[in-house]
């Protein structure tokens, strides 16, 4: 399972567009920092070896904010989950850093305006 989500998490990499800046960075720091279970500042900090005033400076001059570009990468990351069968939704919040069903489900209608079992359904019903 791991190296499935490896996969996929190097797959959401690849999409990510190259450019250099701290943001693009931190998306892929936090893509791996979340299949590890530890998204959150300090744990990018290290892993950009950037101060946590650094990193919010940085992101502040490309009109982003920690908490905007981990959203968005949770948010494309449920997406490329949901498409696969084997997980379940509650392992799905897992892995992105949510402590239950109900805090992943009201992130993600927010994100899409539907509830997660329900774009599962569409998408499932679309490959069919």
């Amino acid at each position: 399972m791991y190296r499935n989500l490896s996969d996929q998490i190097e797959k959401y990499l690849k999409s990510l567009k190259f450019e250099e800046n701290i943001a693009y960075e931190l998306k892929r720091r936090l893509a791996d920092l979340l299949a590890q279970g530890e998204a959150n500042a300090d744990a990018a900090c290290r892993a950009l070896k950037l101060s946590r005033r650094t990193l919010q400076r940085r992101l502040k001059a490309e009109k982003t904010s920690f908490q905007a570009v981990l959203t968005e990468v949770r948010a494309e990351l449920a997406v490329r989950y949901l498409k696969d069968e084997r997980l379940k939704a509650l392992e799905v919040a897992m892995l992105l850093g949510y402590s239950s069903i109900s805090s992943f489900t009201t992130a993600f209608k927010s994100w899409y305006d539907m509830p997660p079992a329900e774009y599962r359904a569409k998408f499932l019903s679309v490959r069919a």
